[in-house]
């Protein structure tokens, strides 16, 4: 919802034009950075009035503005060229301040090529006289079939060439443009409406006049060009369609460059075709000539024809003709996107850019994507260029950033919340790890309880009330937190859990909320781990002067309801179940055998692979009526110390013998485990048992099983 409603915003900005400056720039971008630098149609040429022709010709006495009659003779060197076509991009509108005769000699030029061209100039400000009466300006007009794109721009008067010229040109074009909104000349109206008629711009008059173009219709997809007239390159007959803009322009597509077409200086023709007249080598051959469209513009600074272009801010303007012709001829254009697939692509990329910040946890991973998406987007937009297709970026990355930032301030406000709580929650009895992997899983920790195998770790410290009682509140307190502290870090670096203190009592468990498959075995090194820390804690202690204490714990795996349980308002996770009060008395019972670590045998099987594990008995604990088989664990697998391994295996042997009623033999197994390791508790408890059942008969019926009658 928040990738949907943040595409619909941006395409709002979109329609609104709030976008536009940055569109624009995005496609001068393009044009400069995408497209592979290279010539433009070598059939077209430019031939400029610049500096360097004013400053000759300015030597020779001759000031601007010039004779209309030094025109004629580019004239007439392209002409006995062969030229396709010559394409005026200078207006003519007013009478020659050197004469009639002046402009008659450009006429007779003009007449005798046959394929001269002229630009006329449409205004939006009425004029009484505009040159040429409305019925015969009617007459020169085209008839375009169709719907025509866009609105009337409401020309109200036209600036003609003065009658002679106009007579003599094989055609007139319309060089009237207005740029885009930063200034910049980006697209061309191609067809203009005038008095019932249509008028094209200069480049295109010449290209429907070369081509015999008779019959032009407005399509959906552009305006229909049909001529069936025989011409040189197209055949007897062809169609096109032009790609038009919903505004009726066509979006230039200029070629990257310098100097896209090739250029020559005016004043050099000149020369060239005096030099040809008199027998002489000339500047420029004919041949430089032959076959081509011709375009003659201004480009000296002073002459005011030079425009901002995508490619550069001073660009003449007759080139921008020529970048039309040159389009045109090659049928090369430039096409927006579709409209439909642009909205689409906008608000799926807005879409699926909120999807991933709600979804991928890991912030380093969101802002990965970001740059993905931003890059993607780039990518395609240069791939499609390069193909002749504008995909207007800005959009979809407007969008992208939008949803970004719009679905991470969510998230935090939302999601970010519950996380907070969860941190906060278990920061204290679960490590970071586990954190951090329930942040990507909080429904893991909804209100309620689920049934799991999981294993459950209690500790107690022997004789601790007993042994405190000479320490002040103070020092108590300070070595109970020292003592909880150090035990703590253990079982949360194996992944477990604190479920709660009760004075120096600890209970943990592993399994949940996340799935730990080896939950038995961390819980028993952890406690193996929390025994060796223990042991240099009391050597720490009997150096202060501090009582030793020693720790029991019991470990049992089992079915056990695990989760959120209490009240809406006031809730703990932790766990409840028959195996749960298992593992409490399997750590009372380790009284019993004077052993630290006691396991029952589900957690003995789980874990058997990853310690060093001695079986103890078959006990029947306090309101426990089945017995379980208990197991001391001695060590991790692979480190239990030879004198240990043969306890172990002695010890076996007398367990054996005495389930099987043979106390004697039992109790002198017993003594040998003594021998080997004076202070093994369950060894001194095993041994007073068979000298209280010597010469005792149980009958066949006794099972072997040890009970408790105290917790």
């Amino acid at each position: 919802m928040i990738g949907l409603l943040v595409g619909l915003l941006v395409l709002g900005l979109e329609s609104s034009g709030l976008l536009e400056r940055y569109s624009l720039q995005t496609l001068d971008l393009l044009f400069q950075k995408a497209l592979p630098s290279r010539p433009g149609a070598g059939d077209i040429v430019l031939i400029e009035v610049d500096q360097a022709s004013l400053d000759f010709y300015q030597s020779q006495g001759l000031t601007w503005p010039w004779p209309r009659q030094m025109y004629a003779p580019i004239i007439d060197y392209c002409w006995q060229a062969g030229a396709t076509a010559i394409i005026f991009d200078i207006l003519f509108t007013e009478g020659s301040s050197y004469g009639q005769e002046d402009d008659l000699r450009l006429a007779q030029s003009l007449d005798r090529a046959a394929n001269g061209f002229l630009p006329l100039f449409f205004t939006r400000n009425p004029r009484k006289d505009n040159g040429l009466p409305p019925e015969g300006l009617q007459n020169q007009g085209l008839s375009v079939a169709g719907q025509p794109p866009g609105e009337d721009p409401g020309y109200q008067s036209v600036m003609l060439p003065v009658p002679p010229l106009r007579a003599a040109a094989a055609g007139l074009g319309n060089v009237e443009a207005r740029p885009d909104s930063d200034g910049v000349y980006r697209r061309l109206t191609l067809l203009v409406p005038f008095q019932g008629r249509w008028w094209p711009q200069l480049a295109m008059a010449a290209y429907l006049h070369h081509y015999r173009v008779k019959s032009l219709a407005w399509q959906p997809r552009g305006l229909q060009l049909e001529s069936t007239a025989p011409t040189k390159t197209r055949g007897t007959h062809f169609s096109e369609i032009i790609p038009l803009l919903p505004d009726g322009g066509l979006l230039l597509k200029y070629r990257p460059g310098a100097r896209p077409y090739r250029r020559y200086v005016a004043a050099n023709v000149i020369q060239s075709y005096v030099q040809s007249q008199a027998g002489e080598q000339p500047i420029h051959p004919l041949s430089d000539f032959s076959q081509k469209w011709v375009l003659v513009g201004l480009t000296a600074p002073g002459l005011y024809d030079l425009k901002a272009t995508p490619l550069s801010p001073i660009y003449p303007g007759v080139a921008i003709q020529a970048t039309l012709l040159d389009n045109l001829l090659n049928r090369d254009f430039l096409v927006p996107l579709p409209r439909v697939g642009a909205i689409l692509l906008t608000l799926g990329i807005s879409l699926t850019a909120a999807l991933t910040v709600l979804w991928v946890p890991a912030l380093w991973l969101t802002l990965l994507s970001l740059i993905g998406y931003l890059a993607l987007i780039m990518t395609l937009a240069v791939l499609l260029f390069v193909t002749g297709v504008w995909l207007d970026a800005v959009p979809p990355l407007v969008a992208v950033v939008f949803a970004f930032g719009v679905s991470a301030a969510y998230s935090y406000s939302t999601e970010g919340r519950q996380k907070r709580v969860i941190r906060r929650t278990f920061a204290h009895y679960m490590s970071d790890t586990l954190i951090q992997d329930l942040l990507k899983n909080p429904d893991k920790l909804r209100l309620g309880g689920e049934r799991r195998e999981m294993t459950i770790f209690f500790s107690d410290l022997a004789g601790f009330t007993s042994l405190s009682e000479g320490l002040s509140p103070e020092e108590l307190v300070s070595l109970l937190n020292e003592y909880l502290t150090q035990m703590t870090d253990i079982i949360l670096a194996r992944g477990g859990i604190i479920d709660k203190y009760e004075g120096d009592a600890i209970m943990a468990f592993w399994g949940a909320p996340l799935s730990q498959p080896d939950h038995a075995a961390r819980a028993c090194l952890a406690a193996l781990e929390q025994q060796r820390q223990l042991s240099k804690l009391r050597s720490e202690w009997q150096s202060r002067g501090l009582p030793q204490f020693s720790a029991r714990m019991g470990i049992n795996t089992g079915e056990v309801v695990v989760g959120n349980l209490g009240s809406n308002t006031r809730f703990d996770f932790t766990v409840i179940g028959d195996a749960v009060n298992l593992a409490s008395r399997l750590e009372g019972a380790n009284k019993s055998y004077d052993s630290g670590i006691l396991i029952s045998e589900t957690t003995a099987v789980q874990a058997e692979g990853q310690v060093e594990l001695r079986e103890l008995d078959l006990l029947a604990v306090k309101g426990r009526a089945t017995p379980v088989r208990v197991y001391e664990v001695l060590a991790p697998k692979g480190q239990l110390e030879a004198v240990m391994v043969q306890v172990r295996e002695l010890f076996a042997q007398g367990l054996a013998l005495y389930r099987q009623q043979r106390w004697t033999e039992a109790q002198a197994l017993f003594q040998q485990v003594l021998e080997l390791c004076p202070l093994d508790g369950p060894a001194q408890k095993f041994l007073a048992r068979c000298q209280t059942l010597v010469g005792q008969n149980l009958g066949p019926d006794w099972d072997g099983v040890f009970r408790l009658t105290t917790k």
